[in-house]
């Protein structure tokens, strides 16, 4: 009788957290290269943005998140508890990045369209960053309802009962077993 290792679920949450994790240091490679290419300019110019100015440092945060998530979606896949709760407060973390760039969206939207722009368009990018987040925001939310849902805590611990099982008289061969191999 088939029976399942691991739930469909974890196999998904895992895989998307190796694609994230690699698509975080791609991009946080391609933002230091660019970075450098335009370093001294940042640093000499004094009406640059600040953003600008420590690029380099949100690159090198941005390549430790996507390793953390990497190496804890590797982990995930071969059930590892400890990568359950690391893949829980990366997925809380990136949700709550989300939620705040919304809002920077929709307030920075409004402020520079108000005035400035014909009737409507204000409200079409606040809509838009809704919907944006939305997106972004509601894969990670059920994400996170089975992160913390039974049937990931079932696969996790059950691996990890196996893990620290004595052999049984269930588990272990009998005799008869052993003699019918022989």
């Amino acid at each position: 009788m088939y029976q399942e290792k691991r739930p469909t679920c974890v196999t998904v949450i895992g895989w998307a957290w190796i694609i994230i994790g690699c698509l975080m240091c791609l991009s946080a490679t391609m933002a230091l290269f660019t970075s450098a290419m335009i370093g001294n300019i940042a640093q000499d110019e004094p009406h640059m943005p600040f953003i600008f100015k420590i690029f380099p440092l949100l690159a090198i945060v941005e390549i430790g998140v996507g390793v953390v998530g990497l190496v804890s979606g590797i982990n995930f896949l071969k059930l590892k508890a400890w990568a359950r709760s690391v893949l829980e407060g990366l997925t809380w973390v990136l949700l709550v990045f989300i939620l705040g760039f919304m809002v920077f969206w929709i307030f920075n939207w409004v402020s520079v369209t108000s005035g400035h722009a014909p009737r409507g368009f204000g409200i079409m990018g606040a809509v838009t960053g809704i919907v944006m987040t939305g997106i972004y925001g509601v894969p990670l939310g059920i994400m996170l309802k089975y992160l913390r849902g039974p049937k990931v805590k079932t696969a996790i611990n059950g691996t990890a009962e196996q893990a620290h099982a004595e052999p049984t008289s269930e588990t272990a061969p009998s005799a008869a077993s052993k003699a019918s191999d022989a």
